[in-house]
């Protein structure tokens, strides 16, 4: 049996359509004003949840992306000191070897001597550079300086270096390493500990060896036995110089590819960012076109079924 339809029907029917039409001319005006697909969160659940996953993945890349740019800044500066470190190490053993071979007078060896203590305090320096205000040999410690030294006139076999407190010739020194997090459970330790750049024991620690062969210098009844003890010793310091250079050249390496995976990652989030929440403006515009007409032809439709009122006589 077919219902009556009333006008007041006709006319509810008329004013439903023409809000949904409204509403839409509305989501389709702010995805044009905002260029962006959905301008509320209830717009489109499956969107949104890839937006937010896009722009978490994007913003750990930056952050990596930053980590590591702080621990290349950082290696570099170790580097640095490594490089002067072994332009001291070459020089000390040249006089070494010329010490060694070369009847020498006494100013001459007290001359030696004082260019080796120069030396020796250099590199005191150099283990106690910084990056800011930041040590970067001292492990953990990067506050205070971590290599001290005493020097004992009265009793020069007393002379001692530390680090961070321990003693460097009879104890195991500070192994401690700075580290920075370059991805997900990732942590890549970034300076050599400073008993690797110094070295531990009596025989491979370098400041030890540089005092002790001034002292040596200066000791004018040792005979040339003495002094070519040291050759073999400053041989195997810048031994180890050298691999720390080379673990620091793969570190840095490593850093270079790590950098570069990050930049294609970020340009790979922000595409899917962009894919998720970017409006097609063209595509948008042409949207807001179709609505603006079915609205029109809705009020169009509106104007023939409301009831004709005394007015529309009147006219």
């Amino acid at each position: 049996m077919p219902f009556r339809i009333t006008n007041s029907m006709m006319v509810g029917s008329f004013n439903r359509n023409l809000m949904s039409n409204s509403r839409k001319m509305e989501q389709l005006q702010s995805q044009l004003a905002t260029n962006k697909k959905n301008v509320r969160l209830s717009d489109d659940a499956v969107s949104v949840v890839k937006i937010v996953n896009a722009k978490a993945k994007q913003n750990d890349a930056t952050q990596y992306t930053r980590n590591l740019e702080d621990a290349e800044t950082w290696l570099n500066n170790t580097e640095t000191a490594l490089n002067e470190a072994n332009v001291i190490i070459k020089r000390v053993y040249e006089l070494a070897v010329y010490a060694a071979n070369d009847p020498l007078g006494l100013d001459e060896r007290k001359a030696i001597a004082l260019e080796v203590q120069q030396l020796r305090d250099q590199v005191l320096t150099l283990a106690n550079a910084t990056l800011g205000e930041k040590f970067i040999f001292g492990g953990y410690n990067v506050t205070f300086p971590p290599f001290d030294v005493e020097l004992d006139p009265d009793n020069p076999d007393s002379d001692t270096i530390t680090l961070n407190g321990i003693d460097m010739i009879d104890d195991e020194g500070d192994l401690e390493f700075v580290s920075y997090s370059i991805g997900l459970g990732v942590d890549f330790e970034v300076a050599l500990s400073g008993s690797a750049f110094m070295g531990l024991g009596e025989n491979e620690n370098m400041w030890f060896q540089f005092n002790e062969f001034a002292k040596e210098l200066q000791n004018y009844e040792q005979d040339y036995d003495s002094l070519s003890g040291f050759i073999p010793r400053l041989q195997q310091i810048q031994n180890n110089i050298l691999t720390n250079l080379a673990e620091v050249g793969g570190r840095t390496a490593r850093i270079a590819l790590m950098k570069d995976r990050y930049a294609v990652d970020t340009i790979n989030y922000t595409q899917m960012l962009s894919d998720a929440q970017d409006l097609d403006q063209a595509e948008g515009i042409m949207r807001f076109t179709m609505a603006e007409a079915v609205y029109r032809a809705a009020l169009n439709v509106g104007g023939r079924i409301l009831p004709p009122t005394l007015v529309d006589f009147m006219r």
